[in-house]
């Protein structure tokens, strides 16, 4: 029996060495893969020498390349490209910015662009922003297809920037945004900030007015609803008052809106013909007056000459 187990444990033995030498074996891979892919990282063959930019439109290209000049010379495993990116999607316009490397030395950057989501009105002309009110243009030209924004304070607004998170606007901005966020908003033409609520002005000539901020999806939906109304009975209102008692009030026009605009033109050129009437009563008065002092003149020259002939 002896023998047996002898024979039994060599067996044992040999597989314990033979899982120690495997094991020293996959260290040694390991470190000789961390060793080489350390040199490989901090060798010139991995070092950028150039910078790819595509997606851009409405961003400076060269703009791009210039904040990813300080990684030329360095290797892409060594670059931060966490700060990279940071760094550029604080530039007006850079929605999100994507880092990556064409092997071995092209750094490649590929820009998702912002769109304007609203304009708003300032004393140098419009800011552009987006929907978290991101400020990517100022620019003194209108542009009619897109909302505008008055009444909010837009001094100090700088490019790249967000505005308006000072205290006193969140309601307002979240009011604008959930009906932006609506199917409405290809329709709405202009949104005034008051002191006391909003006024909203549809392409259609539809004036909104909102006194209070809060439930800004709730009275959204009840705007959504009237606007419904309004096409499905080809109705036309030409103010609603949607939070000024129990129930939203609409008001159509009147023919008395027709009336005093008829009213007003015929007045107007009434005063035109009293105008014109005037200033040919005065061009008739100015002859008059031109006439007779040039007869008094002559009166004048004839006496003096009269005078002067007795004399002699």
């Amino acid at each position: 029996m002896k023998p047996t187990n002898q024979r039994r444990k060599r067996p044992r033995k040999k597989r314990l060495r033979r899982k120690y030498r495997n094991r020293r074996i996959a260290l040694v891979v390991v470190l000789a893969a961390v060793v080489f892919g350390s040199l490989f990282a901090f060798s010139s063959l991995t070092a950028l020498t150039d910078v790819r930019v595509t997606g851009t439109k409405a961003v400076s290209k060269n703009a791009v390349v210039k904040i990813a000049e300080e990684s030329r010379g360095k290797s892409y495993f060594r670059l931060n490209k966490g700060r990279l990116k940071n760094r550029l999607e604080q530039m007006p316009y850079v929605k999100e910015a994507t880092i990556g490397l064409n092997f071995p030395h092209t750094l490649t950057i590929k820009i998702e662009e912002e769109k304007p989501f609203a304009q708003l009105y300032s004393d140098e002309g419009y800011i552009l922003v987006n929907e978290d009110f991101k400020a990517l243009e100022k620019t003194r030209s209108y542009n009619p297809n897109m909302p505008k924004v008055t009444g909010l304070v837009t001094e100090g607004v700088r490019l790249g920037q967000v505005a308006f998170k000072s205290t006193g606007n969140e309601k307002k901005i979240h009011m604008i945004k959930t009906l932006f966020a609506s199917p409405m908003k290809k329709d709405i033409h202009t949104v005034s900030i008051l002191d006391r609520g909003m006024r909203i002005g549809f392409s259609d000539g539809t004036l909104v007015h909102i006194l209070s901020f809060d439930d800004a999806e709730y009275k959204t939906k009840q705007l959504e609803e009237i606007r419904k109304e309004m096409k499905s009975k080809n109705e036309d209102y030409r103010e609603i008052y949607l939070d000024q008692g129990d129930h939203p009030v609409a008001v159509k026009p009147s023919s008395l809106d027709d009336e005093g605009t008829e009213n007003e033109e015929s007045s107007n050129l009434i005063e035109r013909e009293k105008d014109s009437d005037t200033d040919k009563k005065e061009k008739k008065t100015k002859k008059k007056k031109a006439s007779k002092n040039e007869s008094d003149e002559d009166e004048n020259t004839k006496a003096e000459s009269n005078s002067v002939n007795t004399a002699e």
